[in-house]
């Protein structure tokens, strides 16, 4: 190889070195880019951008950072949806997603199933990810909405419960180890569904989602409520329309 063709050898290495340090390395989101992403909607890469009236999506195109796909209506009411177990817990995704269609406004849903291999140092578990989409548009939106709430929507076996209003319960339900008035009252529009409505901890001790990766994310005293719900009450609330109906009325 002579001189000439060893220069421009060199300026194409050259060139694409420069390509690669200018190619900005994936992050997984923060929650301050969600609080402006509520505000304009842009692609987050890996996560897509998908608009049509009135419903604005990010969709997961790898497991990269947990997956998982957002869904923003900016008409619906300031509450949050989240349901990280839509393989494992059946039927809450299809729950989840036709209370979204007619209440809240922000619904996260997990794309890869709980036990699936991580592709960095954190569980695929949603509900025990502290980084990625999931935790950080909680984050957002509690600063955006600090006096509203998000419902996590999980699913539970009653034959394998160890407590009597265990085995009886529809719904269990939960701030954590401490409850506010809101969740009486969500309890208070639960037992017109079902009257084997329970609160932990002070009606049931099992379920209460204490370890829960919301808790660990600062948001405000209230503001996350763990809704556990049964095999005959999910299938209940998808095949009666009015019983769903009157379930996604209760989430204020």
């Amino acid at each position: 190889m002579n001189i000439k063709a060893l220069f421009f050898l060199s300026l194409l290495l050259l060139a694409d070195n420069g390509c690669a340090k200018e190619t900005p390395e994936l992050q997984s989101p923060s929650w301050q880019v969600l609080y402006n992403w509520f505000a304009q909607p842009v692609a987050l890469p890996p996560w897509q951008l998908r608009s049509q009236p009135g419903l604005i999506t990010l969709r997961a195109s790898s497991a990269q950072f947990g997956g998982g796909d957002l869904y923003f209506r900016p008409e619906g009411s300031t509450c949050m949806l989240s349901v990280p177990h839509q393989f494992h817990d059946q039927l809450t995704g299809k729950i989840g997603k036709a209370v979204f269609n007619t209440r809240c406004q922000v619904m996260v849903i997990n794309t890869e199933h709980r036990n699936e291999p991580s592709p960095d140092l954190y569980s695929m578990d949603y509900s025990h990810r502290p980084s990625g989409l999931h935790a950080a548009a909680a984050q957002a939106f509690a600063r955006r909405y600090p006096v509203s709430h998000l419902y996590q929507i999980h699913g539970f076996n009653q034959n394998k419960r160890r407590t009597a209003h265990g085995r009886l319960a529809d719904f269990i339900i939960s701030q954590g180890r401490q409850n506010t008035p809101d969740l009486t009252q969500l309890a208070q529009c639960l037992s017109k569904i079902s009257e084997h409505t329970y609160q932990y901890p002070h009606q049931v001790s099992e379920l209460g989602g204490t370890r829960n990766v919301m808790h660990r994310l600062g948001l405000p005293a209230g503001f996350f409520i763990h809704i556990e719900i049964s095999r005959p009450m999910r299938e209940r609330l998808v095949s009666n329309p009015q019983t769903l109906e009157q379930f996604a009325l209760c989430l204020i």
